[in-house]
């Protein structure tokens, strides 16, 4: 039997989840600041031991690959492409927010999360339950917070993550809206989320690419490179 793994690395969880063609079968978090680096090899290891899974076993794996922390997504795709390294393994990159909103139980209303960009930016997107499935209906976007505030329309649930910003006031103003939730209070399974999205692609060839082809969706650039920017106006 074959197995799909989902790894998501983009936020302080280290997410992962194990699952067949079908459905996800376990998900398993560990919420460990600055750790991924450490612990992604053991926490795989155990999973699998754990599921009594060989790592030949899998065939596909599903990882998050933006947008969110630029250390914790290179080194969940680093991984993934040791993993793959020299075996005929198909890959599904899959948007953190679209992880986030997966992994969410709640699927009666839309579903819009967020990520904290800093510097009075959010990136965010909006998702629709449609019977079973969940479908995208706003692109993931990096805008101003108040860009954002103007897209939560209607009577729609509202997951932010302030990606280890205690500082941060990105989602002040959801605090007194009904439906509003932040991953640090309520906190939610990423891993189960990637996983979702690739038994949902599970029949799509074309949402699938070789290791090789994995890059970062970061949908911003590093200060550093706001510098040379700047420097070579």
């Amino acid at each position: 039997m074959s197995y799909i793994l989902g790894l998501d690395t983009s936020s302080e969880e280290l997410g992962i989840a194990l699952a067949s063609d079908q459905k996800v079968l376990v998900s398993f978090s560990r919420y460990l600041r600055n750790s991924h680096a450490e612990h992604i090899d053991k926490s795989v290891k155990f999973l699998l031991a754990a599921c009594a899974v060989a790592s030949r076993d899998i065939t596909r794996v599903a990882v998050a690959t933006g947008p969110g922390s630029f250390t914790g997504l290179r080194i969940g795709i680093s991984f993934i492409k040791g993993f793959c390294f020299d075996r005929d393994v198909k890959v599904l990159p899959v948007s953190s927010l679209e992880c986030m909103a997966r992994a969410w139980n709640g699927r009666e209303k839309p579903v819009i999360t967020a990520l904290d960009a800093r510097n009075g930016d959010v990136f965010w997107a909006r998702f629709e339950p449609r019977g079973e499935e969940l479908i995208r209906t706003v692109s993931d976007a990096l805008t101003s917070v108040k860009r954002f505030e103007a897209g939560i329309d209607g009577e729609c649930t509202v997951i932010t993550d302030a990606l280890g910003n205690a500082k941060s006031g990105s989602f002040d103003f959801l605090k007194q809206r009904s439906g509003a939730y932040s991953v640090e209070r309520f906190p939610i399974q990423r891993g189960l989320g990637c996983a979702l999205s690739a038994v949902s692609a599970v029949n799509d060839p074309l949402k699938w690419v070789s290791p090789a082809e994995l890059t970062p969706k970061y949908l911003t650039i590093t200060t550093m490179e706001k510098k040379l920017q700047e420097l070579s106006r």
